[in-house]
């Protein structure tokens, strides 16, 4: 029992310690302290400067959206009543204050059902809930026909009234003192995340390939700008450059145009060609689309408008 009291004097004098908890939507390495055992107000129990001590549990933890997802480095410790302060404990120096309290140390678990287990349901909840909302509006999209008349026309209805692009108007890629860049059927943009994505849709049938490689610079500084004009901020920008063609290009004109990508690092811009072929019915792209093939693909069927204005695919 002597050494016990003396266990216990010692421990009364080391330096308190401050807990540091983290708050955010995104936190970790925060320390959160919880009390395990009520010793009694007296002065064996007593800090050198009168706080009296309990045992408490000490514990860093991850949290995401203030959830707790993962706890660790829990340990014992001792609570002062100032919040937050706690006095470091070995296993031997908690087993030695409830030996002299006389009180039994509690089995673990020590943390609540939120903490140990809560915080983790809920979030699997969020991710479902958030998994199933995003698979069903990409399921929506994928379904989403257009009942226009022409195959260009179809691509425009569904970027912008399916995929939520805003149509832009031709002026934003004019230059002063430069001609005018010629094949551009439409402009369209919108913000995906901390990205600008724009696509320019090129009539091939109006320009040549010799047309579009000569002016292929002047179109590529315009994009540049495109986020300054629009007011748009963001960490990068992908410019896609749609060759939308109504009779199949030959293998030689569709190397040409797929070699016009580019990408300017110090901008963090990406200039990505697609060739798109009416005739044919092909998407071709030398690197991911987006939208997804799949849902570009719509355009190639043109949908019958029912009674109840429901636009299904038309039957071949």
């Amino acid at each position: 029992m002597k050494n016990t009291l003396l266990l216990c004097l010692f421990c009364l004098l080391m330096t308190p310690h401050l807990a540091h908890a983290k708050a955010g939507l995104i936190s970790f390495g925060g320390e959160n302290i919880v009390p395990v055992v009520a010793l009694p107000d007296d002065p064996r129990f007593q800090t050198q400067d009168g706080e009296f001590i309990d045992v408490g549990y000490i514990y860093k933890s991850v949290d995401i959206l203030f959830l707790p997802l993962w706890n660790y480095d829990g340990r014992f410790a001792g609570m002062l009543s100032q919040q937050d302060l706690y006095i470091d404990l070995t296993p031997l120096e908690v087993t030695g204050l409830v030996l002299e309290a006389g009180v039994v140390l509690p089995q673990a678990p020590y943390l609540d059902f939120w903490h140990r287990i809560g915080g983790k349901i809920v979030f699997l909840l969020l991710c479902g809930s958030l998994a199933l909302y995003v698979r069903q509006r990409m399921q929506k999209k994928a379904a989403y026909f257009s009942s226009l008349a022409t195959g260009r026309e179809r691509l425009k209805d569904i970027l912008i009234n399916s995929n939520d692009f805003t149509e832009l108007d031709l002026s934003v890629i004019e230059t002063e003192g430069k001609p005018k860049v010629e094949g551009i059927a439409f402009i369209a943009a919108k913000k995906y995340f901390n990205n600008i994505i724009s696509i320019s849709v090129i009539d091939m049938g109006k320009v040549s390939i010799e047309q579009v490689q000569a002016q292929h610079e002047q179109l590529f500084t315009a994009l540049l700008g495109l986020k300054k004009t629009l007011g748009m901020t963001s960490q990068s920008t992908i410019h896609y450059l749609y060759f939308t063609f109504d009779n199949t290009p030959s293998k030689a004109d569709i190397s040409i145009l797929k070699a016009l990508r580019k990408r300017q690092i110090t901008k963090a811009t990406n200039l990505i060609p697609i060739i798109i072929d009416f005739d044919a019915q092909m998407i071709d792209s030398a690197v991911g689309v987006y939208p997804s093939k799949k849902i570009l693909q719509n355009c190639f069927s043109q949908a019958e408008t029912l009674s109840d204005d429901v636009a299904e695919p038309a039957k071949v």
